[in-house]
């Protein structure tokens, strides 16, 4: 941070350097106080700030670490490091943070919950953004009060809906997600899972369907893998460019899970489809595991969205035909391990009652 902006820090540093006065805790809360004031920082004063602030904690008493963590979990450049440090802090200090901060990533709230500690458990799922591995990791605790929690989530008000059209609606959650980053896009999985009870009116793929875009993959030939998106999961032609040209990976695995591919075939088709994921041990392995943890009824939504956002512009130049679909059966009832609504995006929860998580599991 510049020294224009922190005059009362200059000031005590002076004190403290002229008189051997240890003024490092209240250093720290004005350092804080002057951090949190300002909505938006540089990149300088934000790696300043955290340089900073990460000396001075550790000389800091547990009540001046609460109050400081208090503030920093609602700032929105709050820097990692600092979250991080106050996150590992005892459960008073941790609280705010683990169950608030946007600074902490889904690995840092997956390691809470496998921490054991209860608290931090349930602090995590209290979250509006919770990720697929820390739910997971979450219905995986024996832990009756973490469960209740959950059961809150599932059985909770429903979110504000907006005036937006359902169809509207539907479309926009698949645009978001091709618009994402990886960690958006799980977050996306995991509210998905939350919402839908029952899944989107889809054929149920054969083994010429899983070949043809298995074929396409390995191929490698320009424009082959999207043309057998297109045919086989009948979308329009540049959703599934964007899919096939994707190198994060996350849309080929909707893709997959939702024909039910299966994950040897999932596999193959992630290592020839991109370079950049197929030479990559730990991209593809992270890919795999979402395949696994993915319920099917959220694949099938996100690809009815991506259906549905093409056909919008044009409905009113349709003659209305009806296209008979297949309907789930009850082996295609997969389940949702993730309940979570992710924070700031305009998702809204399904008014048809949800079961909990712990019987809805993923089909095989």
């Amino acid at each position: 941070m510049s020294t224009p902006r922190l005059p009362h820090v200059q000031s005590l540093i002076g004190l403290a350097r002229s008189n051997g006065i240890d003024v490092r805790q209240t250093l720290l809360r004005i350092l804080v106080d002057q951090f949190v004031a300002e909505p938006h920082h540089s990149a300088a004063e934000i790696t300043r700030f955290g340089e900073l602030a990460l000396h001075l904690i550790v000389k800091a008493d547990e009540d001046d670490r609460a109050i400081i963590a208090a503030k920093l979990a609602d700032h929105p450049q709050t820097p990692t490091a600092v979250a991080r440090k106050l996150a590992t802090d005892t459960i008073r200090v941790a609280f705010p943070i683990l169950s608030r901060s946007m600074a902490l990533s889904d690995d840092d709230m997956f390691l809470a919950v496998r921490s054991g500690d209860a608290e931090r458990a349930l602090a995590v799922a209290s979250r509006a953004d919770l990720g697929l591995a820390a739910l997971v990791a979450l219905e995986d605790m024996d832990d009756p009060r973490v469960a209740a929690a959950l059961t809150a989530r599932l059985s909770g008000p429903p979110l504000v809906a907006t005036a937006t059209p359902a169809a509207a609606k539907v479309s926009d959650v698949g645009r978001r997600f091709l618009d994402a980053t990886p960690d958006a896009r799980e977050s996306i999985i995991a509210g998905l899972a939350l919402e839908t009870s029952g899944g989107a009116g889809f054929p149920i793929s054969g083994a010429e369907t899983g070949q043809s875009i298995e074929l396409a993959a390995l191929s490698r030939r320009p424009g082959a893998l999207a043309d057998a998106l297109a045919q086989d999961l009948r979308i329009d032609a540049a959703t599934a460019r964007r899919i096939a040209d994707d190198e994060a990976g996350e849309p080929l695995v909707v893709a997959a899970r939702a024909l039910d591919l299966g994950r040897e075939a999932a596999t193959r088709i992630l290592l020839f489809a991109h370079a950049a994921v197929g030479t990559s041990v730990g991209r593809v392995y992270g890919l795999t595991a979402l395949y696994d943890a993915m319920p099917r009824v959220v694949a099938l939504a996100l690809v009815q969205s991506w259906r549905d956002a093409a056909a919008l512009p044009t409905t009113a130049q349709r003659h209305g035909r009806h296209v008979p679909v297949h309907a789930l059966d009850g082996s295609e009832r997969t389940g949702a391990r993730q309940a979570a609504s992710p924070v700031g995006r305009p998702a809204q929860r399904m008014a048809s009652p949800l079961r909990p998580a712990s019987l809805r599991l993923k089909d095989s």
